[in-house]
């Protein structure tokens, strides 16, 4: 059995087998405000507070600030993390693909980070004019975080109608893909998770409701989505 990073987040360790193999690469894919960005901050705090493991951020979208208070929403005090250097958070603005690679690199040394966050990966398209030269760069950077010593999670936008790829990133490179779904059931919206694979993991091959309050993220891992409606 692998070592394990425990997610902190309730119930998703539960459908893990205990939790994400230290040292995987972990694709979170969801449509929009299914709970990623959450689901990932959730992450960093937990391992922050309860683990004692530093943690990376790198937002490619939202300001340090934006993210401090989206945090706070759930009474995670990132700014407290910040100052005392458990928790990084860089929002990266410049599209190129090299220097945000030396980004990651340096603040996970800095740090000696155990966990690191990429949200939202989707971004990673703007960075490059040919796919190939994406799907090259994208499955590079895959396995350099492999390698890093965190514990590492990408996350990526589907539309509601398709899957959009991180060029190959799921498939080839990362150790497990998580799948968090926001779905219209006939006159109301409910949020599930899925598990789709996770290298040397017994996982949970059923989707599991997920509520979000005040609190964060809880997955109900004794229920299936479709025992609840």
């Amino acid at each position: 059995m692998p070592e394990r990073t425990k997610t902190g987040v309730p119930g998703l360790d539960e459908i893990l087998d205990g939790g994400i193999p230290k040292e995987n690469l972990v694709v979170i894919s969801g449509d929009p405000g299914s709970g990623k960005t959450c689901l990932c901050l959730e992450f960093l705090y937990y391992g922050a507070m309860k683990y004692k493991e530093p943690g990376v951020l790198i937002s490619l979208e939202e300001s340090e600030e934006e993210m401090i208070k989206i945090a706070s929403f759930f009474g995670w005090d990132f700014k407290k993390l910040v100052d005392e250097k458990k928790v990084e958070i860089i929002a990266v603005e410049l599209y190129d693909f090299e220097k945000l690679r030396a980004t990651v690199e340096d603040a996970i040394t800095r740090l000696n980070a155990k966990r690191l966050v990429i949200d939202p990966g989707v971004v990673f398209r703007l960075y490059f004019e040919r796919e190939l030269d994406a799907r090259k760069r994208i499955l590079s950077l895959g396995r350099t975080l492999k390698k890093s010593g965190c514990t590492a999670i990408i996350t990526n936008e589907i539309s509601l109608d398709k899957t959009s790829s991180l060029f190959g990133l799921e498939e080839y490179v990362a150790d497990g893909v998580i799948l968090l779904y926001h779905t219209k059931l006939e006159d109301r919206f409910i949020r599930s998770i899925g598990v789709l694979k996770m290298r040397g993991t017994k996982i949970s091959e059923k989707l599991h409701p997920i509520t979000i309050s005040k609190d964060g993220i809880r997955i109900l891992a004794k229920q299936e989505l479709f025992e609840e409606v």
